[in-house]
């Protein structure tokens, strides 16, 4: 792709109201010229399955979700379905025959099958079993327990998942689940708590469904155990992830600097670019040589530059020395991890190890952690308290990601190629101009 025609993946818009499938359909078209602006490395399934670095990993997407977009629930549902559905496929043939696919049409005489099944045998299959599990109507605990453990979780920030019954103590009652399941299907403790945490009106991390995509998920869960239960919204959930909330990470992540950086270089670049013009201006009207005239290309240069980098976000500095700003949130993160990863430390393409350089809030990385509420951390206070001087030299962290590099070197390379494509003729026409002489 020609340097000069490059563009970073688009601003792609998040449509007002409950998620709907012409919306998503809408993003896939949108993402189709994004695709072609982001690098392989730093695809949808190397970030969500942890094999990029920062300030591209699967933590910092989370971050961005949580503390930018506000919605980082899509996700966390996701990684949590992508490694459920792993387990599910991995339990005893004899546990998964309880919970069969979802399929509307055969749900009403498949549930009066189970019903008499659990009549008859229920009290010889939790004898036999051996597991402990609580259901929404007060049943015994069947098959959680056995099967969260016969399969490590799918990457390393799955690891970090701890089902955590206090965390979601009391959710069923808070959000008045009306229905009963089948309580000798395999999982239905974790089904359970993910209905309350996710997709029932009110939970801590709220899907934003409509009323028919929840509705249609509450049917299918009071029947089923099995990942097909959430084909409703299974679909909405990751073209959203994977065309809406993926480029537009990739976008804010190529900024390497913060707002009052940013501002800053704006302004400092069009003073540069009005000096420019004073000096050519001043050395026209002159008597002195016509050829001093081009002392005003440097400011243009260097003003035309560094506007264009800084309307992208972009530090050509701190590129040159391949660091970013620390996001406001990093700040704690950094006294509170020992391991946080500095200027001069180097990290690898393996997940475990640049996710410990990187550890995130426990909040975010459960899957029934506590909402995603950031307003009363003890970063934002400070971080506001902050004066101008303090967020414009920001402390810096290093960009380990080549290919965001690469990306960022190929902006900054486009704006100095039209700074030299303005500045030439610029510098061209005050040149011809015939001296003033006015002093």
């Amino acid at each position: 792709m020609s340097i000069l025609f490059y563009k970073r993946p688009d601003q792609i818009a998040k449509p007002e109201g409950p998620l709907e499938l012409s919306d998503c359909q809408k993003y896939v078209d949108r993402a189709q010229c994004a695709r072609a602006a982001i690098p392989p490395e730093l695809s949808f399934e190397n970030i969500v399955e942890n094999k990029a670095i920062p300030p591209c990993s699967l933590q910092d997407f989370m971050e961005y979700l949580v503390y930018v977009t506000h919605d980082a629930e899509n996700l966390q549902f996701y990684l949590w379905l992508k490694d459920y559905s792993l387990r599910f496929e991995a339990a005893p043939e004899s546990d998964r025959v309880l919970s069969p696919p979802w399929n509307p049409i055969d749900a009403a005489p498949h549930a009066k099958n189970v019903e008499n099944q659990n009549a008859k045998t229920s009290d010889q299959t939790l004898a036999s079993s051996g597991h402990g599990e609580t259901c929404l109507d007060g049943g015994e605990d069947i098959t959680d327990a056995n099967h969260s453990s016969k399969r490590p979780l799918s990457s390393s920030m799955l690891d970090s998942v701890h089902f955590n019954e206090s965390n979601v103590a009391g959710a069923n009652t808070k959000n008045s689940l009306k229905w009963s399941a089948f309580t000798v299907q395999p999982f239905r403790t974790e089904m359970t708590r993910i209905m309350s945490h996710y997709i029932t009106p009110g939970s801590p991390r709220e899907l934003n469904l409509s009323y028919k995509d929840r509705e249609a998920v509450l049917h299918a869960v009071q029947h089923t155990t099995h990942p097909s239960a959430f084909n409703a919204i299974t679909g909405m959930i990751e073209l959203t992830i994977r065309n809406q909330s993926h480029p537009n990470f990739i976008r804010w992540s190529i900024c390497n600097g913060n707002k009052p950086r940013v501002f800053f270089l704006k302004s400092l670049a069009v003073f540069n670019i009005t000096c420019g013009f004073l000096i050519a201006v001043f050395l026209t009207l002159s008597s002195v040589s016509r050829w001093y005239r081009i002392v005003a290309a440097i400011w243009w240069y260097l003003g035309i530059t560094n506007l264009i980098a800084a309307y992208k976000g972009l530090c050509v500095l701190l590129h040159r020395l391949h660091t970013r700003n620390m996001r406001p949130w990093e700040m704690d993160e950094e006294k509170d991890n020992p391991n946080y990863m500095r200027d001069d430390d180097e990290a690898t393409l393996a997940g475990s190890d640049v996710y410990n350089m990187h550890t995130p809030p426990k909040s975010q990385i459960d899957v029934f952690g506590e909402a995603n509420n950031y307003e009363k951390a003890p970063w934002v206070e400070k971080y506001h308290k902050r004066s101008f001087y303090r967020k414009l030299f920001e402390k810096t962290i290093r960009v380990h990601d080549q290919a965001l590099r690469l990306m960022q070197a190929r902006i900054i390379l486009q704006a100095e190629i039209y700074s030299v494509l303005i500045t030439v003729p610029l510098t061209v026409a005050f040149v011809a101009l015939p001296s003033g002489n006015y002093y």
